[in-house]
């Protein structure tokens, strides 16, 4: 790839991919074209034509304003509700965050075999409902993203990131001695969404914070397998056990040769 000089940050510069039908939603996407561009550039992959940002990480509305230079948190969050209004994205409020994804996500693989298109433009599906259910996720008249293709340092690192954040969510698992599909799914899936939060928590810790998010989402009742493990495991981390005594010699024992004096001490 030719070297531009053209930078973001610290970091290199890259094309945002956009349709050029994007001006057709002036009316309805105004000034959240700003927190839009920023979302889609953080799409990391693709489920069903979802484009799940940043991989489904919870995203703080204070991230977006650091990285976007002038921007107000008013002024971010207010972009971020009329997109949600306007059904480009769907939101879930967690206890850190909104995960967010982007209906009708194209960003990879848009020109392939199956795809039809005219006169180089692809045909979407189309329907101009608003206020959609996140279960429906209809895809939006024109709101399609460009297609472009990740690098392979993209790839890599794309990769590299889902296989870490894979990893970390099962030693949470096997560290608690649960069997995650026992407890509820919603309940699951927050403690999942919440492990790349962790930053060095101890594991009693961080199940109390599991706990908070779920109390913080309405409910009212803990599952139980889960509160049993965490008290046990805080107890554990408050009372730890005595470290063993090692009453073996710095030097391990040998074999007197025949004729070899005993050693004694000086």
């Amino acid at each position: 790839m030719a070297t531009h000089g053209r930078k973001y940050g610290e970091k290199d510069s890259h094309p945002i991919p956009l349709w050029n039908g994007i001006f057709d939603h002036y009316d309805r996407i105004g000034m959240a074209l700003w927190a839009f561009a920023w979302l889609i550039d953080r799409i990391t992959e693709e489920v069903d034509g979802v484009g799940r940002v940043l991989g489904g990480k919870p995203i703080k509305i204070g991230e977006i304003v650091e990285t976007m230079r002038g921007a107000t948190y008013k002024s971010v969050r207010s972009q971020l509700d009329t997109l949600e209004e306007q059904g480009y994205i769907s939101r879930r409020r967690t206890p850190y965050g909104f995960v967010i994804e982007v209906r009708n996500s194209r960003k990879w693989g848009i020109w392939t075999p199956k795809e039809s298109v005219q006169k180089g433009q692809s045909l979407p599906s189309e329907t101009s409902r608003k206020g959609q259910s996140d279960a429906k996720r209809l895809p939006l008249q024109g709101a399609e993203i460009a297609p472009t293709g990740r690098n392979k340092e993209d790839s890599t690192e794309h990769s590299s990131k889902e296989t870490q954040q894979k990893a970390a969510v099962s030693e949470f698992w096997t560290s608690t001695g649960l069997n995650p599909a026992r407890l509820p799914a919603e309940f699951r899936s927050l403690c999942e969404s919440l492990v790349p939060t962790r930053d060095g928590q101890t594991l009693g810790e961080f199940m109390g914070v599991c706990m908070d998010g779920w109390e913080a989402l309405g409910a009212k009742r803990q599952p139980r397998e889960f509160v049993q493990a965490a008290n046990a495991i805080r107890g554990r981390e408050k009372n730890p056990p005595p470290t063993p005594i090692n009453y073996l010699p710095d030097v391990p024992f040998r074999e007197r040769r025949k004729g070899e004096p005993c050693q004694t001490k000086s």
